[in-house]
């Protein structure tokens, strides 16, 4: 009985410890497509646990062509970049989440994002 109680507790410390980490058994830290209801697509890593949490977010955003008038082109950018620099964190409400998908790692926005931007 002794041990169990002593195998649960580990258990417990480890996963207390691992929580948001990249190694953590339940995220293994792959990248994610999550697009909200509202239609904005966002990227990052998704957890959902104890609440909804994406961390190290990307968003596309259109930028006029300097180039050629009329055309735009499509950059991916992180949120912390915006204008008044917020962490780049969000905390979503999980009723506002229309779906997620996992990236693989040989996606275009994956690649981009470990190249660096």
């Amino acid at each position: 009985m002794w041990v169990l109680i002593v195998v649960l507790i580990l258990v417990c410390v480890y996963l207390g410890y691992a929580y948001g980490k990249k190694g953590f058994p339940f995220g293994q830290g792959k990248w994610q497509a999550v697009q909200l209801i509202s239609g904005d697509v966002y990227y990052g890593h998704l957890k959902t646990f104890p609440c909804c949490k994406l961390t190290e977010v990307y968003f596309l955003q259109q930028i006029p062509a300097q180039e050629e008038e009329g055309k735009t082109s499509t950059q991916l950018v992180p949120l912390n970049n915006l204008f008044f620099r917020p962490e780049n964190t969000m905390h979503l409400e999980k009723s506002q989440i229309l779906w997620w998908a996992d990236l693989t790692k040989d996606s275009r926005i994956v690649k981009t994002i470990e190249v660096g931007i």
